[in-house]
């Protein structure tokens, strides 16, 4: 009998390494989002420090970012149909490592021309890591269409363990050499560097699973109502991510000083760390629509909190429901593709719903930033956003009378 627990049976060789293929995926996402996914909440400051640009300036690279991934959630669909996917993630994350190694470079010469191609590169990047881990994710799950969620879940309790880590561990960087703010781009740099070196234990199918997209196919997807009301969900959650982004950091420091950005921030992603798993495996159990829709709520309670207390600790609670938003939108709307369409069709699905997502992302850096003025008030962006969520947990309901609709 061989010591191989892979070796008895092709049924369970094939389940094994599954596992073990989601398992390197969600490790590889820890190491990726512990380093270039954590330096975000720091960008806006840390340029402010070691550029001469205004805060306005720095929040518009992280809006190039999204909107190029935006661009490219549907465009590399066209243009990247001959890759396999997991060679999608391989490229992805290795312009995730440039960016905080360019943004290091930035330090020392600071030309905004070269950050803006860093941030063209990376936003292109990160929607071929995404678009490619998320197909490999859902096809690890294939033929148990109940367990997609789970999956998905599982792929983003890695990443926000990750970026909860990255987090703390460059919050405490930036805080304690607050001189030599580029040290925090060099760790970010180096943890990621981590994420390209495990790339090498993916398994390499030279198979393209894409079908030729077309611009009527684009059409018929999002004319279906399942689509629309998931695109509008996924852009108006991300709003709260582009506060945090944009925003958030910038403003806390000037309210309570440095060493309170990642004390609140890191709740944005810490309750995520077995929430995001769980809100996957509940929208597998008793459906994606009233997950969803408990999510807004929790969200808009959040924005009530930041409202109407004025303390690190509601700053916190607020991060950390906006973070429960974050994470249970984007895993149920992931499980939502791989329940509606099959699995060549997908990535044209899934490009389309989540190209919401970045837009909403933009407007939320920009528009919070211009809300704020000069980073001291945020209170219109908490208010305005948590009108929002309440509308749109009303709206998640409806997702359940189109359950079985294909796109």
């Amino acid at each position: 009998m061989s010591d191989n627990p892979c070796s008895e049976s092709p049924a369970k060789t094939s389940a094994c390494q599954r596992r073990r293929h989601l398992l390197l995926l969600v490790v590889i996402f820890y190491f990726i989002f512990a380093g270039a996914g954590a330096q975000q909440l720091y960008l806006v400051p840390y340029l402010q420090q070691v550029t001469p640009w205004s805060s306005l300036s720095c929040v518009v690279l992280l809006a190039v970012v999204y909107t190029t991934m935006m661009v490219f959630r549907v465009g590399n669909v066209h243009l990247l149909q001959s890759w396999p996917d997991w060679k999608w993630t391989a490229v992805g994350t290795v312009t995730y490592f440039l960016f905080p190694a360019g943004m290091f470079v930035v330090a020392y010469l600071p030309s905004y021309w070269l950050a803006l191609g860093f941030a063209v590169l990376w936003g292109w990047g990160a929607a071929t890591l995404w678009g490619g881990t998320t197909m490999q994710t859902l096809a690890l799950t294939e033929g148990r269409k109940d367990r997609y969620g789970t999956g998905m879940g599982l792929l983003y309790a890695g990443t926000h363990a990750g970026w909860f880590s990255g987090v703390i561990i460059l919050g405490l960087v930036f805080a304690r050499y607050n001189t030599h703010p580029q040290l925090t781009y060099l760790v970010a740099a180096g943890i990621t560097l981590v994420a390209l070196l495990l790339l090498f234990g993916l398994p390499q199918s030279t198979e393209a699973t894409i079908a030729p997209p077309s611009g009527t196919r684009l059409r018929r997807i999002i004319a279906q109502p399942k689509a629309i009301i998931s695109m509008f969900l996924l852009g108006s959650s991300a709003l709260a991510f582009g506060l945090m982004l944009g925003t958030f950091a910038d403003y806390v420091k000037a309210q309570y000083g440095a060493e309170y950005v990642w004390i609140t921030g890191m709740f944005y992603p810490g309750i995520l760390i077995g929430l995001s798993f769980v809100s996957g495996w509940l929208s597998d159990l008793g459906g994606r629509a009233p997950v969803l829709s408990a999510s807004f709520i929790l969200a808009a309670a959040g924005c009530a909190l930041a409202v109407l207390w004025h303390s690190p600790i509601a700053l916190a609670t607020a991060a950390a429901f906006w973070g429960l938003l974050n994470g249970a939108v984007p895993v149920i709307s992931a499980a939502l593709v791989g329940d509606s369409a099959e699995r060549r069709r997908r990535p044209l699905a899934y490009g389309a719903l989540f190209a919401s997502r970045d837009l909403g992302a933009v407007l939320g850096l920009v528009g919070s930033r211009l809300a704020a003025g000069d980073g001291a008030n945020l209170q219109t962006s908490f208010t305005s956003f948590g009108i929002l969520f309440v509308f749109c947990a009303g709206i998640a309901v409806l997702l359940q009378r189109y359950a079985q609709q294909r796109l």
